[in-house]
């Protein structure tokens, strides 16, 4: 014999779950002011590219390295730095791909 009870049971109904979904974006890096540029530096830049013409490449170059090296964000070392891609150019044209890799390895 098997006895019945009967129990009553509340069913707890769930609220309505509402999903949001959230996306942060980040603003967008403001690329870095651009570091002003100086008499001295523009001197040096020249001095370098007179060497340059002056057939005194290696001259040239040390000052063009200091310029990227010292002074990179500013617009000497920046044109510095595409004055000594030129020259690699021009190594390679020629034949002397020891010298553009060397020269390429340094601005690196």
């Amino acid at each position: 014999m098997s006895k019945r009870r009967e129990v009553e049971v509340e069913e707890e109904v769930p609220e309505e779950i509402t999903v949001v979904e959230v996306s942060v974006t980040p603003p967008a890096a403001a690329p870095p002011p651009a570091a002003p540029s100086s008499p001295v530096l523009a001197r040096l830049l020249r001095m370098a590219d007179a060497y340059r013409r002056s057939g005194a490449p290696h001259q040239a170059m040390e000052m063009y390295f200091e310029l990227v090296e010292e002074h990179g964000e500013t617009p000497e070392g920046i044109l510095s730095r595409e004055r000594l891609m030129a020259i690699c150019e021009q190594y390679e044209q020629e034949g002397k791909m020891r010298q553009a890799r060397s020269l390429y390895e340094r601005l690196l």
